[in-house]
């Protein structure tokens, strides 16, 4: 009798607590479907209470939360585009690492070997390679902008890609070589070798054949739409062989010209939604960050006997140079442990407490 009321009662306190839990997360569901709300509907820069609010929302729900605000979908869009710009310039990079490699063993004494012309068409691969990733890369970064700009109109934006540009077809021939190479034919790019001259140094890179890419533009002139005229003048305006090396290197400077201002657009105080998107994410980082070092802070200096040595540990978040420069100042003093808080916290969110207690750490590390 005695164990049927002791399980009767522990079936009563299990039941009691998940009507508990049930109760709590409802709350909890109520009170962040409200924040919300009052995201959405709230003007914009967010006033001071409910910016504290947010901040004070768990990580694992932050950017759940934040997509409620009214810069979330131009944040969205615009860290696309920054992605794709990164990737077009890593393309860009790596296809004239790939040709000035060539170059390099072609003008070396390896061109000599027996297996040469083996070296030469893995070279060959290579560049198909890079120049297939490159222009694929450039038409993604035409959709990533196209995109941010039909969220937010730059009204100088015509005017400004006219004029980095310009109207010779390159930026077709580019974009239209990536239609080229993945949906209608493998344009194949051939290695050249001039011995030079008095006036120019010897050099080796890969060619375009300037009739080959006539007769595929023509023939598959349908697939390529409104980029085709441009496109065809562009390649009748070119020598029999055409360089690829100069073709990118002109298309990478015009690009770099173009989304320079692009860059600089996005970083506009007139974007206000956008900047207190921006300041909110900050912020909660500066939160969750001091929260972590007070906490790690607190135990070692409260609960240690001997708090751990933080001159052992500097490699671990510094570079080597950084270290040095560390170093270099007089050990443990508030100048050492300043340099080391301005090289780990670029977003600064130590308070004057934090600070005091890395202070209090340096203070407590062996003096050698």
């Amino acid at each position: 009798m005695a164990l049927d009321s002791e399980c009767i009662a522990m079936e009563l306190t299990e039941e009691l607590w998940n009507e508990v839990d049930r109760q709590q997360r409802q709350r909890a569901a109520a009170a962040r479907k409200k924040l919300c709300d009052d995201i959405a509907a709230s003007e914009i820069p967010l006033p001071e209470e409910l910016a504290r609010a947010i901040e004070r929302v768990f990580i694992t729900e932050f950017r759940d939360v934040m997509r409620f605000h009214r810069g979330n979908a131009l944040a969205e869009k615009r860290d696309s585009y920054k992605t794709s710009l990164s990737i077009l310039r890593h393309c860009f990079d790596d296809l004239e690492a790939a040709i000035n490699r060539f170059e390099a063993f072609a003008l070396s004494e390896e061109w000599a070997a027996p297996n040469h012309r083996e070296r030469a068409t893995e070279f060959e691969a290579v560049i198909q390679k890079e120049l297939f990733a490159t222009a694929n890369a450039a038409l993604s970064l035409v959709d990533h902008t196209r995109r941010l700009i039909k969220l937010n109109p730059f009204p100088a934006y015509n005017a400004r890609r006219a004029e980095a540009f310009g109207d010779d077809g390159l930026h077709e021939f580019v974009t239209g070589l990536r239609i080229l190479l993945h949906h209608l034919h493998i344009v194949e790019a051939g290695w050249t070798i001039s011995g030079g001259s008095r006036d120019r140094a010897p050099s080796a890179t890969f060619m375009l054949n300037r009739a080959e890419l006539q007769r595929l533009v023509e023939e598959h002139r349908g697939g390529f739409g409104a980029q085709y005229k441009p496109m065809k003048a562009y390649v009748d305006a070119q020598q029999k062989k055409i360089d690829i090396r100069t073709v990118f290197t002109a298309y990478q400077s015009r690009a770099e010209q173009f989304h320079q201002w692009i860059t600089a657009e996005l970083r506009s105080d007139a974007l206000v939604a956008l900047r207190d998107y921006d300041a909110l994410n900050l912020r909660k980082k500066k939160a969750d960050k001091r929260m972590s070092w007070n906490a790690l802070l607190g135990n070692w200096l409260r609960n240690w006997k001997v708090p751990p040595n933080p001159h052992n540990h500097l490699h671990r978040f510094l570079t080597a140079d950084e270290v040095a420069e560390v170093n270099a100042l007089p050990r443990n003093s508030k100048e050492q442990a300043d340099r080391v808080i301005a090289f780990m916290d670029p977003e600064g969110a130590a308070d004057d407490h934090i600070r005091e207690q890395v202070y209090e750490l340096f203070r407590r590390a062996p003096e050698a």
